[in-house]
């Protein structure tokens, strides 16, 4: 039964909820700037995007998170069904099949299933022992758990997401046990079939990763994006050019400026001090949740909290790396800061769990058993 409980929402952490609501302040000022000064649609559908998102953090709030624990299966197949639907009759938008049209809003179950593979991760591994998650016959199931979705993410195509599933399950399979040799092992079978994977990537894949490696080869084609992106940030310098005179982005030069290369932007605009900025006001909201995720007594919830501070770090670093041009181009926005519905949405519903479970902790409440 869906336990709902209003009097959370005035418990709600403050420190961690103010630098969520400036890091989107900060966007929405830089999407400001972006639009030449005038508050433009953009900006109106970013601010709805935020109250929606808000809504979201809330109603996880409410939700004890003891429903989750419950329905964790259940949940999980519902957003494989989605995913098979993608793969069916989902909306194609430059060359990839990801989302669900509702008409109003597009939707990516691809990143709901980033949660909801969390969660039931967190829900198998609870009921082990640090011993028994060591047997290799235990990992079967949450191999297969990971590895499903995956697959469906991986022919829509979109490797990144892909990319995030695996890197944040690792983590989770580290954190409960599992020996580091089996990791090595793992890492030592991909490079070794490397070869063989390569050619399963899409064509425009395959040109990221040699893009990564040399974007001259390219400059006016497929190393643009991240030719453009090093310019921007490296002409920020110090303090910036200021907002909206960024050449980079007032001109168009700078591509996906909106969403996935807006840290190119902030570089650009508000140079080094701008970006320090934002990556120490993530530091502090990942460090707050390893704080709940230390102080927490059940298992289930410190799997849980160490698996969406898990995305969230993976998410950042991602994303600054690759507008840094240390990593291949891959579609990871930047939490709470990129221009998106789905991806906000989501991120916002897994802070407000953090929250519900921290809020927990402090009640006293565990009806339930790690």
């Amino acid at each position: 039964m869906l336990t709902i409980r209003w009097k959370r929402l005035t418990c709600i952490p403050v420190f961690p909820f103010v630098i969520v609501l400036f890091i989107q302040i900060l966007a929405l000022v830089l999407l400001h700037s972006m639009s030449s000064g005038h508050f433009s649609s953009l900006c109106l559908r970013h601010i709805f995007r935020i109250g929606i998102g808000i809504i979201v953090m809330f109603s996880m709030v409410i939700i004890s998170p003891n429903f989750w624990k419950r329905h964790a299966y259940w949940l999980y197949l519902l957003c494989l069904l989605m995913l098979i639907i993608v793969s069916i009759i989902g909306k194609i938008s430059m060359g990839a099949q990801r989302w669900l049209d509702f008409y109003f809003f597009n939707f990516q179950p691809s990143e709901l299933m980033r949660v909801m593979l969390i969660i039931i991760l967190a829900k198998y591994f609870s009921f082990f022992s640090i011993q028994n998650t060591q047997r290799t016959s235990s990992l079967i199931v949450p191999i297969l758990l990971t590895a499903i979705p995956m697959l469906f993410v991986l022919m829509q195509p979109d490797l990144g997401t892909a990319t995030l599933l695996f890197l944040v399950s690792a983590s989770i399979f580290f954190v409960c046990g599992v020996q580091l040799w089996k990791f090595v092992v793992v890492m030592l079978a991909c490079i070794g079939l490397a070869p063989i994977l390569w050619n399963f990537l899409h064509e425009y894949q395959k040109n990221r990763i040699l893009m990564f490696l040399s974007p001259e080869i390219d400059p006016n084609g497929a190393g643009y994006h991240i030719i453009q992106s090093k310019i921007a940030l490296g002409s920020g310098g110090l303090w910036g050019k200021g907002l909206m005179n960024g050449t980079q982005c007032q001109l168009d030069f700078l591509p996906e400026k909106q969403t996935d290369f807006m840290f190119a932007a902030l570089g650009e605009e508000l140079g080094f001090i701008g970006c320090l900025l934002l990556i120490f006001l993530y530091f502090l909201l990942l460090a707050y949740n390893v704080y709940v995720f230390l102080r927490e007594h059940s298992k289930f919830n410190q799997i849980l909290v160490f698996g969406l501070n898990a995305m969230l770090f993976f998410y950042i670093f991602i994303n600054i790396a690759m507008v840094c041009g240390l990593l291949p181009v891959v579609g990871i926005p930047l939490p709470f800061f990129s221009y998106g519905g789905s991806a906000l949405s989501v991120l916002m519903a897994c802070q407000g769990l953090i929250f519900s479970i921290d809020i927990e902790q402090k009640n006293g409440r565990h009806s339930y058993l790690g």
